[in-house]
C-alpha cells in the first residue's frame, strides 16, 4: 500500500507561503520574501513584508543588502527593519534619515524608536510630516513613535504646537493626544479600557486649554502655557 499524498501547502502566485509556522523552512520563506520585495508589484511587496515580519530578527542579515540593491525597493524594506525592530540595522536607520524618499526617513526615524536609540526623538520630530496615511492624514509613522514615547516628548511636541506650519501643529496634536491617551489606557487598536477612561481623558485636554491646531496664535498659545504647568506639575 503506498503512503498517503500529503498535500501541498496554498501558495501565492510567486511561490510564498504566508502560513507563519508551516513546513516550509525559514531560510527558504525568508528567500521567497526577498525575493518578493524585489518585485515591481505592491501587492507582491507587501506579502514579503509579511513574511520577513513574521521572521522577525532572522531576516534583518537579509533585509540590510536590499537597501543597497539598485531598483529594488528601499521603502518597504525599511519598513519591514522598523517593525522588526532590531538593533544591527542602527546604521541602515540613521543612513535613511537622510534619503530622498520621505517614506523611508519616516520608517528610518521609526526604526530607531524601536530600538531606543537616543536620536530616535529627534529623528521623529524632523521627520513628522513625512509619509501621512493617506486614508488618515493627520498620522504619520513619526506621530505614531511619538505617541509612544512618553511624557518625555512632551517637551519638543509643545513647541512644535506653536508652529507657523499647519500640518507641523496638527501632526503634534495627533502625538500629544496619543501621548494623553496613553496615560488613561488607551492601545492601539484596543481603545480605551472604558468610556469613563476616554472621558477622563478628553476632560483633561479641555482643562489644558483645549488646544485646536487650527485656532489662533493667541489661543494655541494660552493652552500650551496650561500644558506647560501641567507637564512640571506631572509625573510618569
Amino acid at each position: 500500500m503506498s503512503p498517503p499524498k500529503i498535500p501541498e501547502l496554498p501558495r501565492r502566485p510567486n511561490g510564498l507561503v504566508m502560513a507563519k509556522g508551516d513546513l516550509t523552512s525559514d531560510s527558504v520563506r525568508l528567500a521567497a520574501a526577498l525575493d518578493a520585495l524585489r518585485s515591481d508589484d505592491v501587492l507582491t511587496q507587501n506579502e514579503g513584508v509579511t513574511v520577513a515580519t513574521q521572521l522577525g530578527a532572522a531576516a534583518v542579515p537579509g533585509l540590510l543588502p536590499l537597501l543597497e540593491e539598485r531598483g529594488g525597493n528601499p521603502a518597504q524594506v525599511m519598513y519591514a527593519l522598523a517593525q522588526i525592530g532590531d538593533s544591527r540595522a542602527e546604521h541602515a536607520f540613521l543612513a535613511g534619515l537622510k534619503d530622498g524618499d520621505e517614506r523611508v526617513r519616516a520608517y528610518a526615524a521609526q526604526g530607531l524608536a524601536r530600538i531606543g536609540h537616543t536620536g530616535a526623538m529627534v529623528a521623529c520630530m524632523q521627520t513628522l510630516n513625512d509619509a501621512a496615511d493617506e486614508a488618515h492624514l493627520d498620522r504619520t509613522p513619526s506621530v505614531a513613535a511619538l505617541g509612544e514615547m512618553g511624557l518625555e516628548a512632551v517637551p519638543l511636541l509643545l513647541e512644535s504646537l506653536m508652529d507657523k506650519d499647519e500640518t507641523t501643529r496638527l501632526h503634534s496634536q495627533r502625538a500629544l493626544e496619543l501621548i494623553l491617551g496613553r496615560r488613561h489606557g488607551f492601545r492601539s487598536g484596543q481603545g480605551f479600557p472604558s468610556l469613563e477612561a476616554e472621558e477622563k481623558m478628553r476632560a483633561e485636554w479641555r482643562n489644558n486649554g483645549d488646544y485646536d491646531y487650527g485656532a489662533d496664535s493667541q489661543r494655541r498659545g494660552e493652552a500650551v502655557a496650561k500644558w506647560r504647568q501641567w507637564l512640571a506639575e506631572t509625573k510618569e
